[in-house]
């Protein structure tokens, strides 16, 4: 057989691997929705200079796909698409919480963990009070882990406090977002690697000194804080950080969270507020991130209106909890077969009745004897197997197998149904 060419940075899911993946988003999108939510659609591919704005991806266009001879390109993510959305829709009551879980593309040379398509989870609030709404963005996140139960941290900083800060040290601010880059790449490189990089942007040592004490320093939340404040005195965005640490401890969450000047997020659209949950334990890296995004939606017309969001990568969280090794093929409970090809009129009776009471239930839709059909239901790990033969039909009942242990007993519909609902 000739070898099937298979794009790179994407990925098959087998049936129990993408049943695995669906009970996993419908965990997200609960706890979304119990935070009061709301969903939307955009399209997945939007215009060039929609994507490009404010040059928000950090890297022009090079990682976006674009759609040859348009100018279109696929969505690298769903901030920009919402941003673009609240412009043409300026008559939303405001604050506007949406959530959104769909596909994203980025044309980035894949590796372990990040891929060209990929899926996210995403929670954003338009409008409303920036504290509140951080710490509210946050902990729906921070509920979705709990529930999926994987552990982390949460490192919260502030694109408004470093841009203070690194005013302060004396840096231009025609140079803060390549500082920022710089900064947001610590966690891969090291402190040494980062000196080296600041030093490449001609920064002289005092300032580099001091932008490494800052972004390193140790400490409990409220040490950082004053420790921030002996920088900037006075500064509104001490007591804004401040207030969302405090409200963030009246969540149920499980995860620290960790006052962290190193998080600063590779986007450039992000002004205010960042975050990212980090993994616990053999859990190495970032799971999680987001921020707040204050003038992104004015670069597309309009009003300014503050925004901030955040994203959880399915992919990732699938990785995490090893969905390969998922034993749950089917989303169906039950298998129906029948022993002669007259009995199948009966049998889709049975399952027809069987689907009407909310019962999943395959019917068998191939010419195989019987030994064939429960092979079958077997291979699916299914619960439980209806057989339907002659005598079955004539007495207008069932016989009911339990595929695990082997038991099985002739009974009218009303009782199958009621053993397989208390499985």
């Amino acid at each position: 057989m000739p070898e099937i060419p298979f794009p790179r940075g994407v990925k098959d899911l087998m049936p129990n691997e993408a049943l695995f993946r669906n009970e996993v988003i419908k965990k997200i999108e609960n706890v979304y929705q119990r935070f009061g939510f709301l969903t939307i659609d955009t399209p997945t591919f939007e215009s060039i200079r929609v994507l490009d704005a404010k040059g928000g991806i950090g890297e022009g266009t090079k990682q976006i796909f674009e759609i040859k001879d348009e100018d279109l390109g696929l969505r690298y993510d769903h901030t920009v698409s919402l941003a673009r959305y609240i412009a043409m829709h300026q008559s939303l009551p405001l604050p506007f919480k949406r959530y959104y879980i769909g596909k994203a593309w980025r044309k980035e040379e894949p590796q372990k963990n990040r891929y060209r398509e990929f899926t996210q989870a995403d929670v954003d609030i338009v409008g409303g009070e920036k504290s509140v709404c951080d710490s509210e963005v946050i902990a729906a996140i921070a509920t979705a882990f709990d529930e999926l139960g994987i552990d982390y941290s949460i490192h919260i900083s502030n694109r408004e406090l470093i841009d203070a800060v690194l005013k302060e040290f004396g840096i231009a601010q025609e140079r803060y977002i390549d500082v920022i880059r710089v900064i947001d790449k610590l966690d891969k490189i090291g402190v040494d690697g980062v000196n080296g990089l600041l030093a490449g942007l001609h920064l002289d040592k005092s300032a580099i000194d001091q932008i490494n004490a800052f972004i390193t320093r140790q400490g409990d939340n409220t040490d950082k804080l004053s420790y921030a404040g002996t920088i900037l005195r006075d500064s509104p965005v001490i007591e804004e950080i401040r207030k969302a640490l405090e409200l963030l401890t009246l969540y149920r969450i499980r995860g620290a969270v960790v006052l962290d000047f190193s998080v600063m997020r590779g986007l450039d659209y992000y002004t205010g507020a960042v975050f990212e949950f980090m993994g616990v334990g053999d859990v190495k890296g970032s799971i999680c991130g987001g921020g707040r995004y204050d003038n992104l939606i004015g670069a597309y017309g309009g009003r300014s209106i503050p925004a901030v969001g955040g994203s959880i990568g399915i992919d990732r969280v699938l990785d995490l909890l090893d969905y390969r090794s998922s034993t749950k093929y089917t989303y169906s409970k039950v298998f129906v077969a029948y022993v002669n090809e007259s009995n199948l009129g009966y049998a889709a009776k049975i399952a027809t009745s069987l689907r009407a009471n909310g019962i999943n239930t395959e019917l068998n839709i191939a010419k195989r004897n019987l030994a064939n059909q429960l092979a079958y239901a077997n291979s699916l790990k299914l619960g439980y197997a209806i057989i339907i033969g002659d005598e079955e039909e004539r007495q207008g009942k069932v016989k009911l197998r339990n595929l695990v242990s082997g038991d099985e007993s002739i009974m009218g519909f009303d009782d199958a149904l009621k053993t397989i609902r208390n499985e």
